[in-house]
């Protein structure tokens, strides 16, 4: 993370906290405040519509009280939600039984803001897949390292880790793989010209590529023989990349992508190894997809604590 990406990040949290800092010192103020322009826009409304019943007027300012109240309410909550504190569900039983499934977690959402993902913490990010679910993974591989799973463990850098047991599925196995850092060169060869296979097929091109921007993770299904390298060896998917139309189009005509990242990527696993859909499978997850650090379980009651 750059000092300038620190200042200005420290910079915002400043005065967004300053900003909630005022709200609870001011409170009364501002209550009264807003009702004041609440019971104003109800009389603005009650003119426009024509109201003349005194009935229907009562339940106008009510309905404007109400929406007041939860739009606040709403906005708030989200605000603290995407910026400090957020709330997770997980759905599946990829982090078990460290997670289990419909638990329900807090994320720091300030940490990542200051400081890198470390080995072993738990994060939730959006997947590169399709680009809608967010996900709940351990932080296995950091940027510039290489992984490889040998005899149901891991090893980072030729070192093996002990912490837990993972299965090589996926296209991981039997590979080694360079996790992509900031500054890597990062290709996509195609295995040959693939409007010309899909044409020969009678298949429409048009609608291949448009699956394939809305679904990155089939890349290899639908582009046989792709192969990813960083620095110019063989490496795991970096389906950021296929997200890009431009990227798309040159690879449907068979030609390679040669970029220089721009940013870090990490290589995340599940703790339930033989259920989870993680980097094994479709590659890396790049530092701007991190929401947070998942820290705590709240729900349910009976196995509430923090989450290591």
């Amino acid at each position: 993370m750059s000092k300038q990406q620190l200042i200005l990040n420290g910079i915002f949290y400043f005065f967004l906290t300053a900003f909630f800092i005022y709200i609870f010192v001011n409170e009364k103020k501002l209550v009264e405040k807003i009702r004041i322009y609440r019971d104003k826009f109800s009389d603005f409304l009650i003119k426009i519509l024509n109201i003349k019943s005194n009935f229907v007027a009562k339940y106008v300012r009510k309905f404007v009280n109400l929406t007041e109240a939860i739009g606040t309410a709403l906005i708030l909550v989200l605000i603290i939600q995407r910026f400090y504190l957020g709330n997770f569900l997980v759905p599946t039983g990829s982090m078990i039984p460290t997670i289990m499934p419909k638990d329900r977690l807090f994320g720091n959402m300030v940490v990542y803001k200051f400081r890198e993902p470390e080995r072993e913490e738990i994060i939730v990010f959006k997947e590169p897949i399709q680009d809608k679910v967010l996900y709940t993974k351990r932080v296995m591989g950091l940027p510039g390292e290489k992984v490889y799973i040998r005899d149901k463990h891991l090893y980072v850098d030729d070192k093996k880790i002990t912490t837990r047991e993972y299965s090589d599925l996926g296209e991981i196995a039997g590979n080694t793989w360079q996790v992509p850092k900031k500054g890597d060169t990062i290709e996509i060869i195609p295995g040959m010209n693939y409007n010309s296979e899909y044409k020969a097929r009678n298949i429409d091109v048009a609608e291949v590529q448009k699956y394939l921007m809305e679904n990155p993770g089939y890349v290899e299904e639908l582009l046989p023989n792709v192969e990813f390298r960083v620095n110019g060896v063989k490496t795991g998917k970096v389906l950021e990349l296929i997200h890009n139309k431009e990227n798309i189009d040159k690879l449907m005509k068979g030609e390679p992508i040669k970029v220089v990242s721009p940013v870090d990527y990490y290589f995340v696993l599940g703790d339930n190894t033989e259920g989870s859909y993680d980097s094994r499978m479709w590659g890396f997850v790049s530092e701007d997809r991190i929401r947070g650090k998942a820290f705590i379980r709240f729900w349910p009651l009976n196995r509430m604590g923090l989450l290591k």
